[in-house]
Formats: C-alpha cells, structure tokens, sequence
C-alpha cells in the first residue's frame, strides 16, 4: 500500500461526519422495480409537510454496548455524502402522500453511478433531524429478488446493485443499497486478509491475524508429521462447553459400553472458547491435540477448522447439537452480513455431517455447503433411549425429589432462542412477556418454568410475589431431560421442538418478531406455514391459545410423522460402525 493510499484513508477516516441511525415508518418505502438502467420505487407518509430527499452514503459501526444498553439500539453511522435525489411524481389520496422516484442509475450522482458503498433513502424535513426510509415488511420479503448485476467488458467487470434490511429496535425495518463495482476473481479461492480490511488500524490486526493463523498452520503441519500414524486416535471436542454433552457424550459412552475405549485412544478437548479470549499456550495445547487424531468428532461452529487443512488421515465428523430449527445459519445466510467465506469455512472441513432423519439431508447440505453424499441420516444419538420408561421414570423420579413444589402440577416450558447477532450481545425483551397474566393463567393447575439460552445471561424478571408459580430452570443442563415432566412447550425459532415432538404434546411458537426476525436474522423456511404447532404473533395471541388449547396439534403429530417415523434409537451405534468400525 502506498503513503498517499494511507494519508487518504487517515484523511477519509476524520472526514467522516458520525450520526445516530434515525429511522422512521413516518416515511416508507412500499414499491421497488426495474425498467432496465431504471431503478423506480415509491415512498409513502401520512404526514403532509414540505420534505426533499437524497440517497445517504453511510456505513454502520456498532459501538460496544454500555452495561444496561442492547446493542440494536445504539448504532453510530459514519456518512460520507449525501445525492439529492427528487420525484418524478408526487400523488396524494385518503390522507396518504405518495412519492414516487425514477433513478437512472448510470447517471443518478450528476452524470456518474453511485459509488462502491451502502445507501438509504433519506427524508430531510426543515427543522428536524434526517429522517432515514424505513421499508414496509411486504416489500421487503421480496428484495432478495431485486438485485441486478450488470456485466460489461466481456464479463471481465460488473456492477451490483442488492438491496438489504436491518432492523436497530427489533421492529422498524432499515432498507439498504448496496452498490458496488466488481472485477473478475479468478483467484477466489484465496483469503485477502488485509485487503479485506477496510479501515488502517483493520489492516494491522488483519497483518497480525495473518501472522498468527501461518504460524499455527506451520506447528500444525510439525506435529502432525511427527505423530505416530496408526488410525486409533480419537478426539471429542466442544469450543461451546466445559463439559461433554449431547450426541458427543452418547457417542462415547456407547464406545465405552461396547470396550471401544480400549481399541481406541480417546481424549476430549472441551472449552467454552467461542466469544472468549484464549491464551498463545491454549491455541498450542489444542492444536496439538488437533494434530494428533485420526478421529474429530464436533457439535458445533469450531472456528479453528476454518485455517487448518487436516490431513487426509483424519476424518473431521460433524454431529451438529441441533436438530432442526428456523433459524438461517451458515450458508444458509450466504449473501447476508456474516455469511461464511466461499473458502476456508470450517463447514467445509466435514468428511461425514450426521443428520437426524434424511429428510434433513437437503436442509443441512444448504447450511453447510457440502454435497448431500457427505450426509448420515443414521438419526441423532442423544436421542437414543430417549424414550425408555425406566429412564423416564428414573428422572421423573429425582426431579420431583429436588422440586417437590412442581409434584401435580403442569410445566410449561419457556425455551426461546436469544435476540442479537452473537453471544457477547445476546439477550431476550422479557417486556413482551406479562407476569402477572402468566402468573393468573397458571392459578393451582399450572407452573411457568423458564430455560432460557446459555447466550442469554440475564436472569428473568420475576416477581418474588410469583415466585411460587413463575420458576427459572436456564441452569438446568440438559433441557431434554426436562421434556420428560413438561406438558406444553412454548418456543421460537430454536430447534428446541425437534425432539420434543417425539414426546406427544403440543407446542406453540410465541413469534412476536417474526417478520423483523425473518427479514434481518433470515430463517431457511417459513416460520407461519412450516412450524409444527400454533404460531403467535402477539403475548395476547400466545395466552388466548393457552386459555382455549388451542396448540393446532394435528401439525406436531404431522412433523413427528414425517422426521422420526423411522426412529429406532440406535444412532450412536450405527454412527461408530459406519466411521470407526467401517461396516
């Protein structure tokens, strides 16, 4: 990089006028089509007022959240201009004022394109702060299918325009232009660490992270030349835990009551590293052990896998901790903020993915980008025995031992996912939730039990006057041991339902989201038409379907059906034959 590229980036960088991210559904944009080069698209307000637009230049930055602060709320946006941009027809009905624009987007900026960058439709009223262009939830369903690309110069060049939500108070819907020109890649299996940088201080720690990651590739590749070759070793690893639990736990008990620990080598790696900042010494310790194996079995995101090319001697096996939910993860979101890299994803690693039914087959080859022969539909291990009486009973059993005030009463079991983009941020509004009505409703029949995310840290709110009835259980390990005395679940976007299913009992999906949820976290199927149980879009919704049982149960038995209809509780069996014993 040259000085003069650095000076302009330093000069950029103070340049930037910083502002508060202010939208509004005061003005809204409700229409957006192509005509060619022609980009037309409405915006719509109640209010009648002297107003002129512009496309806003702006990047957003998240400042770190203040203790007692959600991220979503306080976003600072960096702005680097503003285009005026003016109506070609201005139509006025039922108190509603329509605007609507006409952009020739080859020459919208004077005579020029718009520049590589994020845009907003932006609403100046005299006298107020900017406002920014919310867009209606019916259009936005639909902006995925808007975007253009541009090709010229024998396909050498193109020029992108997508559009894009996101959401800063869980409700009110940003729309986004992205606008970029894009050169031919013939190179895109290679990460550009420091050019995807975008800002100085970016480039340096990308040059350090560079630094690092060749540095334990190249202990990586010593090691493991080192390490005897004989195909026994076999390593369980959590980077979301301090302890072994779900399909890995059964996977090795199953070893051990079958005498395979003592033909194969086992070790555990087990660490709660995801979000959390680990020592030079720890990264060695690992990978070490990483090097070492023939066998590596995960049930989750394991970032490291991203930089280290195994070597073919071992085998990367997938046992993923979920078994189907809503949520969009991994390529699922390819083309949303956090997508994974077309390379170098640890979801690429995988020699075997284990899925629960081959129905799932297709959903997961979507989530990790990996073809559909790579898949085991063999069933998920955790589940085995899962519905053994005597194990049943054996839990019921010391439940109520440790929780006598719940003998004879129904649970319902509170399980949402959290809200916010990772773990150091996660949270849930526990104000969509009234107490004291789940507190009536509950009277001498019912008890409130919640088991809220790991991610989420804050406690529940309740009441002490509710204590007797309102209960928090988010420590209680294993929430599927919890299914065994619940009689109604309510949940989200989690997978939490999939197994549960298997028990018989409705579920309902409390949603109150769904739309922003939808739209800016993504899903990977509808949550209104696919959902195994009574969709709730509002707390009033919720508790009226509770009040009548009103759980539209024929769906959960339809999902049951369709998921688990070949269930026979052997998973961590056939998943030992099928990649340790080669049967």
């Amino acid at each position: 990089m040259s000085i003069n590229s650095i000076r302009r980036m330093i000069r950029q960088e103070r340049e930037t006028n910083l502002v508060t991210d202010h939208t509004t559904d005061d003005y809204q944009v409700t229409a957006l089509e192509w005509e060619r080069i022609f980009l037309k698209f409405t915006v719509e307000t109640a209010r009648d007022e002297e107003v002129s637009f512009g496309l806003r230049h702006f990047n957003r930055k998240r400042r770190r959240p203040k203790k007692g602060e959600r991220y979503s709320q306080i976003i600072d946006m960096p702005v680097f201009g503003e285009v005026p941009i003016k109506p070609e027809s201005v139509e006025r009905a039922d108190g509603k004022t329509k605007y609507h624009f006409v952009l020739n987007i080859t020459a919208v900026d004077g005579n020029a394109f718009l520049d590589n960058g994020k845009w907003q439709v932006q609403a100046n009223v005299p006298g107020e702060e900017p406002f920014t262009c919310s867009v209606s939830y019916d259009l936005a369903y639909l902006l995925d299918d808007k975007s253009r690309i541009y090709k010229y110069d024998d396909g050498k060049y193109a020029y992108n325009v997508s559009f894009g939500t996101y959401s800063v108070d869980g409700k009110t819907l940003s729309l986004m232009i992205s606008s970029y020109f894009l050169i031919e890649n013939d190179d895109w299996q290679r990460r550009r660490y420091v050019q995807e940088a975008t800002t100085l201080r970016g480039k340096f720690d990308r040059m350090h992270q560079y630094a690092v990651i060749e540095g334990m590739r190249a202990y990586y590749a010593i090691v493991e030349k080192l390490s005897p070759k004989k195909g026994d070793k076999i390593m369980f690893m959590t980077e979301t835990k301090p302890y072994l639990w779900g399909n890995l736990k059964y996977i090795d008990d199953r070893m051990k009551a079958r005498g395979l620990d003592k033909e194969f080598k086992v070790t555990y790696s087990l660490r709660n590293a995801v979000g959390t900042h680990k020592s030079a010494l720890s990264w060695a310790g690992l990978i070490t052990k990483i090097a070492k194996q023939d066998y590596i079995f995960v049930d989750d995101y394991v970032p490291v896998f991203g930089f280290l090319e195994l070597a073919d001697r071992t085998k990367l096996i997938q046992v993923w901790h979920a078994g189907e939910g809503f949520k969009a993860v991994g390529y699922c979101r390819f083309g949303k903020a956090g997508t994974p890299f077309p390379v170098g994803s640890c979801h690429k690693q995988y020699d075997y993915a284990i899925t629960g039914s081959e129905r799932l087959v297709h959903v997961y080859s979507e989530v990790f980008g990996l073809p559909e022969e790579n898949f085991l539909p063999v069933g998920m291990a955790r589940l085995d025995g899962f519905l053994d009486p005597d194990k049943i009973a054996a839990f019921r059993k010391e439940f109520y031992a440790e929780y006598p005030q719940f003998e004879g009463k129904k649970i319902i079991l509170f399980a949402p996912t959290f809200r916010g983009t990772g773990q150091k941020v996660a949270f849930y509004e526990y104000e969509r939730l009234d107490m004291k009505r789940i507190y009536d409703f509950c009277g001498d029949e019912y008890v409130w039990v919640f088991k809220m995310h790991p991610f989420v840290t804050d406690k529940p709110p309740i009441p002490k006057e509710y204590s007797d009835r309102i209960f928090d259980l988010s420590s209680f390990e294993n929430i599927n041991d919890l299914y065994y005395v619940t009689e109604i679940m309510i949940t989200d976007y989690s997978s939490a339902y999939f197994e549960f299913a298997l028990m018989e009992k409705p579920v309902l999906f409390f949603t109150y989201d769904r739309e922003c949820y939808e739209l800016t976290r993504g899903v990977h199927k509808s949550v209104k038409d696919d959902a195994p149980g009574k969709v709730c879009d509002s707390f009033d919704e919720l508790m009226e379907a509770l009040k009548n049982k009103d759980y539209d149960y024929e769906k959960t038995e339809a999902f049951r059906e369709a998921n688990f209809s070949n269930y026979d509780g052997q998973a961590a069996d056939k998943i030992i034959d099928t990649i340790l014993l080669g049967k």
